[in-house]
């Protein structure tokens, strides 16, 4: 029975290539539309293969992107193919209206797969809203504001439909200040801690209290802050000055936090993750890693002893590109100036070293492995240098 299946198969694909435009065209057609639309599959979805059935073919896979979809479709026909759809489209029909969610915890891990022991991809702050692609058992495809694409529990976020999710944008904020506290059940830190928080957290503010401020999280739960670790949001929005000074004195109150692979909070970071907490706290958004970032911001020659950086430059290193392999950006660090860049390190956390081989804290191995110097500041709201107050998810003037 299988040898007579398998021959079926066989016959049915010699069929298709007799009577029309061939398997691998197809298959041409859809890589070629891919490299277009989806080169990083870290922020965009278009996994879909070729089913070969008689005279016409059944693509099958998953897309988050409608538009591309429909444009493959065309390509085919064009081409001569007869095709059948059995592509899923997130967000997928099976969410309802329930296509956003808002992170509930105070810093909520995003993983590559489903499952808690699956690789720790990045992490959201409390408040960030997020879009929800998909869902399977108790976990959710999501795509967070910088675009990545990956799965979180059910347990990390509150699940919304556009209303909900619009309220919650729109709602009246503050941000968490200090590095690491707690809200409280009452006005009182001597009352039950209702949570852990860290800085960039948001939460909806709806009154105040001796001295505290009464908060709201995403599922509803109430409590309180004391006044002085928070801020009005739309302020903190509005009194951002992402500058060298500002960029670097942030950057330094990251010293001696532990690295953490995936991380992008108070509570750890990796060397990707830290340089986007840096530059969020400045009210800008820049892609999650490395090798995304380094496509941002302008390029910069750093001169033969790295004499034309500036303080705030983001500096990339890996391996260099040759005949035989591409360039592999592996590294980020933010360049301090007199040589010196702060980074956070898999062998110490976040640390200051040099690229001066004279320097008491030279660093050999990212000296020999620099590949480029990208400057973030001269290109604020473009080249992948967002500004918050110009993004939708972080602006609710702008929804």
């Amino acid at each position: 029975m299988r040898n007579q299946l398998l021959l079926l198969q066989i016959l049915l694909l010699l069929t298709a290539c007799q009577s029309g435009p061939s398997i691998n065209e197809a298959i041409s057609i859809i890589d070629t539309l891919k490299k277009e639309v989806a080169p990083d599959k870290r922020v965009a979805n278009f996994d879909i293969q070729v089913q070969p059935q008689r005279e016409q073919i059944k693509l099958i896979g998953t897309t988050n992107l409608p538009k591309a979809k429909e444009e493959l479709f065309a390509r085919l026909n064009t081409a001569g193919f007869k095709t059948v759809d059995g592509v899923k489209t997130f967000p997928a029909e099976a969410l309802g209206e329930k296509k956003y969610g808002v992170v509930n915890v105070s810093v909520c891990n995003i993983r590559s797969k489903k499952g808690h022991s699956q690789e720790l991809t990045t992490q959201a702050l409390l408040g960030t809203p997020i879009k929800v692609l998909d869902k399977e058992d108790s976990w959710f495809k999501i795509q967070t504001p910088d675009g990545y694409i990956a799965w979180l529990d059910e347990g990390g976020f509150e699940w919304m439909d556009e209303g909900d999710y619009q309220n919650w944008i729109g709602a009246s904020k503050v941000m968490y200040l200090n590095d690491f506290g707690f809200s409280y059940s009452e006005s009182s830190t001597k009352s039950t801690r209702v949570s852990d928080l860290t800085n960039g957290n948001l939460l909806k503010s709806i009154g105040s209290e001796n001295g505290f401020i009464k908060v709201q999280y995403p599922d509803q739960r109430t409590a309180y802050i004391p006044e002085k670790e928070v801020i009005n949001y739309d302020t903190w929005l509005a009194t951002r000055s992402p500058n060298a000074d500002n960029i670097i004195t942030t950057a330094k109150t990251f010293l001696g936090r532990p690295y953490v692979w995936g991380g992008t909070s108070g509570k750890g970071v990796d060397c990707s993750g830290f340089t986007k907490m840096v530059f969020y706290l400045n009210g800008i958004q820049i892609a999650r890693d490395a090798s995304q970032q380094v496509h941002s911001g302008v390029e910069i020659n750093a001169g033969n002893n790295f004499d034309n950086l500036k303080a705030g430059d983001l500096l990339f290193f890996g391996r260099a590109a040759t005949p035989e392999k591409k360039e592999r950006i592996s590294h980020v660090g933010i360049y301090i100036g007199n040589g010196e860049f702060i980074h956070s390190s898999g062998d110490a956390g976040v640390k200051i070293e040099s690229l001066f081989s004279d320097a008491a804290n030279y660093a050999d191995s990212r000296r020999k492995t620099f590949i480029r110097a990208k400057r973030m500041l001269i290109s604020l709201g473009r080249n992948g240098v967002d500004l918050l107050q110009d993004l939708p998810s972080y602006n609710a003037a702008l929804l």
